[in-house]
């Protein structure tokens, strides 16, 4: 397997208009979301039995993902299919319900060490902000139609943020249209 990409690396992903959080704050869209788990004392752990070569065929055994992942905090995942699931929830270390709805998208946040009290967007950020705090994790949803990318076809940057706009973490994921369901379905009727 190839090593990580480097930081250097990443910025030719990262939107080409980025903002600094506070500006997305001030001037952004505030979007609703909902918390679907929540454990306040929860802290993560250094090793867990999934990451070992022998679970589930070595799946989660890589140490530079493993690495990776203990280093952030914010860690978002649309509710794409069950293989994805199974995936991330090994790599984040927790489980959680996805909720595939038929007419629209969620997207999901794992934040760790954070209380998130608001989300707000603007071109391909979303912000969400929370206070800081020792232990925890929550898991939030947004609706991907609460969110109108500059531009569709780069990536969205996703930053967890103090309540003023300080950063504490980042994340990139593709866009993926409000109607992916809808689209899916249409497809298996042969429409």
């Amino acid at each position: 397997m190839n090593d990580l990409p480097s930081r250097v690396e990443m910025e030719k992903f990262y939107p080409s208009d980025r903002i600094h959080p506070a500006e997305i704050i001030r001037k952004g869209t505030s979007i609703p979301f909902k918390v679907i788990k929540e454990d306040p004392e929860y802290v993560r752990p250094v090793y867990d039995k999934r990451w070992h070569s022998t679970y589930s065929g070595g799946r989660w055994s890589y140490i530079p993902l493993r690495m990776y992942y203990a280093l952030h905090r914010l860690f978002p995942a649309y509710d794409i299919g069950l293989s994805e699931q199974y995936t991330f929830q090994g790599d984040v270390g927790i489980t959680f319900p996805f909720f595939q709805h038929d007419t629209k998208l969620d997207l999901y946040m794992v934040v760790f060490q954070t209380s998130v009290n608001k989300v707000y967007t603007l071109g391909n950020q979303v912000v969400v902000a929370g206070k800081p705090k020792r232990n925890g994790v929550e898991v939030i949803t947004i609706t991907t139609a609460d969110l109108h990318p500059s531009n569709k076809k780069e990536m969205l940057l996703v930053q967890l943020t103090t309540a003023p706009g300080d950063e504490l973490d980042d994340a990139l994921i593709p866009y993926v249209e409000p109607d992916f369901w809808l689209k899916q379905k249409q497809k298996s009727r042969g429409n």
